[in-house]
């Protein structure tokens, strides 16, 4: 992807498209109804509700028969690394190396951990949590700094779904933030106000980059240029 495509009209179009194709956005407003602006993951209702909001955003390999096993690894790993994290309200493009340092890791002993047991022919085996799982519920907990991402993401920009990976993620994620600041700037407004400005006032920005992302890479839609909007725009 390339980061000077990304405008602030595109990114509009992109989340009106987003509502339209999926229900993602009522799926977490339903999860966030439970948990509020601070999930804790001791709150077995928490982990209840997390459950549930990984399936709707579709990693169904933790299937709602094994939630019990999932919930447990996840406890336990919360108990165990959650206070190393970074303050709630900082956004990804106010993280420090070490910061950044610091979630990369978080992430990789979560992705490992056991999300569900199989059986087949007899043979018990374990699934992990796995990179798409994990991310999204570092993003879960860290909606402001931590992307989610599926395999299409990670192809597109050249992530296996490792810690080293992740952290190549982010670190692009955070150069399109400064972009998106600098686009915003240029408007007269700082870009936190950005989801207010463009009608999205609930979510945080790094929400309306994930949309953008998975409207153009996962779903490989062609967004029209600022140009053509106003062009359309012309014609009442």
């Amino acid at each position: 992807m390339n980061i000077n495509d990304v405008t602030l009209s595109k990114l509009a179009v992109a989340g009106i498209m987003f509502n339209s194709l999926t229900p993602y956005n009522y799926s977490l407003a339903l999860f966030r109804s439970t948990t509020g602006d601070s999930m804790d993951l001791i709150n077995s209702e928490h982990r209840n509700a997390l459950m549930k909001w990984l399936n709707a955003w579709g990693c169904r390999h933790l299937s709602e028969d094994q939630h019990q096993v999932a919930s447990q690894s996840i406890f336990d790993w919360y108990q165990s690394t959650h206070a190393a994290l970074f303050d709630n309200e900082k956004s990804l493009w106010e993280l420090e190396d070490e910061e950044l340092e610091t979630a990369v890791h978080v992430y990789g002993s979560l992705k490992d951990r056991v999300g569900a047991m199989r059986s087949r022919y007899g043979n018990d085996s374990e699934v992990h949590i796995g990179a798409t799982a994990a991310s999204k519920i570092l993003f879960a907990m860290r909606p402001k700094a931590m992307m989610p991402w599926d395999d299409a993401m990670r192809k597109s920009f050249g992530c296996d779904g490792s810690p080293l990976s992740y952290a190549k993620y982010l670190d692009a994620i955070r150069d399109l933030t400064l972009h998106i600041d600098t686009l915003c700037r240029h408007k007269g407004f700082q870009i936190e106000d950005l989801p207010e400005k463009i009608g999205r006032a609930n979510l945080t920005v790094l929400e309306l980059i994930n949309e953008y992302i998975w409207v153009t890479e996962t779903r490989k839609v062609k967004l029209p240029t600022s140009e053509s909007l106003m062009q359309w725009a012309s014609l009442g």
